[in-house]
């Protein structure tokens, strides 16, 4: 079926492919449609989120100082706090 998504080339080993194959069966989709739905999944767990731009939120708490803006504010605070949290876990 023509398409303009980007397409993808997966190798998995047997009894992944087995499985796959088993739950587009079990569903009624082709393989391709079982397997985009099982990556959109995975996505969705946090081991595969990505990670934010972390630099750029920096880059804009500088930005918005220098520009005379109060980086004490509350919720400007909260997110400076944020960002440097994330930092560490990276």
């Amino acid at each position: 079926m023509p398409t303009s998504k980007t397409r993808l080339q997966v190798i998995l080993e047997d009894q992944a492919t087995d499985t796959v194959k088993r739950l587009a069966e079990e569903r009624g989709l082709s393989v391709s449609a079982m397997l985009s739905q099982l990556v959109h999944a995975a996505l969705n767990l946090k081991e595969f989120r990505v990670k934010p731009d972390l630099a750029f939120y920096k880059d804009q708490m500088v930005k918005t100082a220098l520009a005379g803006g109060d980086i004490r504010d509350v919720k400007l605070s909260a997110l400076l706090q944020l960002v440097e949290t994330l930092s560490k876990d990276n």
